[in-house]
C-alpha cells in the first residue's frame, strides 16, 4: 500500500507536470502529507479516492451517480491494501462491467487529473461531509462483463462534455496524444 508521503510524491510530480493546477492543488492538499492512512473513508477533512477515464472514439464512459445524481467518471473509495489507480481499474469494472487496463506507460501510473471536491453529507451512510482528493487515471477497455455493483452508465461524446473537470480530461488526453 502507498503512503501518505507516496501520495505527496506524486502530488508534487503531478503538479510539476501542471503547473496551471500547481499552487491550487498542493494549496488545497497540503494536509495529506501528515495522514496515517490518506486512504480511509473515515480520514477527516478527507481522504484519496480513485477514478478511471475511459475515452474511446471520441467518446467517454459516464456513471449516473446514484446518491449524487449527477454523471461522473466510475470512481471511488481506495479499499484497504489498494493503490488508487488500482482501485480506478476495480471502480470500472464494479460500475459499468467494463475490465480495463492502464494505457502503456514505460512509468508507474500517473493520474490525468486530480481534483479536490467537496462531498455532502450522506445520512443513509451515516457519513458527514468531507472532502476527496480524486486521482483520476486514463484506462483503455479490454472488454465488458457483468457489473458487480451497477450504476447507470453510458458513452458521451467528449465534445459534449460540459462538466469544467471533464473537459480539462480531455484537454489532457488532447495533449499527451501530441
Amino acid at each position: 500500500m502507498q503512503s501518505a508521503q507516496t501520495m505527496w510524491q506524486i502530488l508534487e510530480i503531478y503538479s510539476d507536470l501542471f503547473p496551471l493546477e500547481k499552487n491550487h492543488l498542493l494549496s488545497q492538499t497540503h494536509y495529506v502529507r501528515d495522514l496515517p492512512d490518506p486512504f480511509a473513508r473515515s480520514t477527516l477533512p478527507g481522504h484519496i479516492t480513485g477514478s478511471g477515464i475511459v475515452i474511446v472514439d471520441q467518446k467517454i464512459l459516464l456513471i449516473h451517480h446514484r446518491y449524487l445524481k449527477e454523471w461522473f467518471q466510475p470512481g471511488g473509495h481506495v479499499d484497504p491494501g489498494e493503490t488508487p489507480d488500482s482501485c480506478a481499474i476495480r471502480e470500472v469494472a464494479e460500475e459499468t462491467g467494463w475490465h480495463t487496463a492502464h494505457i502503456a506507460s514505460h512509468q508507474a501510473p500517473l493520474p490525468i487529473d486530480i481534483e479536490m471536491h467537496l462531498i455532502p453529507a450522506n445520512p443513509i451512510k451515516q457519513e458527514k461531509e468531507h472532502w476527496h482528493i480524486d486521482f483520476a487515471y486514463l484506462l483503455e477497455p479490454i472488454h465488458q462483463g457483468l457489473a458487480s455493483d451497477p450504476e447507470v452508465c453510458d458513452w458521451f461524446d467528449i465534445q459534449s462534455l460540459q462538466a469544467p473537470r471533464l473537459a480539462r480530461v480531455v484537454q489532457k488526453y488532447y495533449e499527451r496524444l501530441k
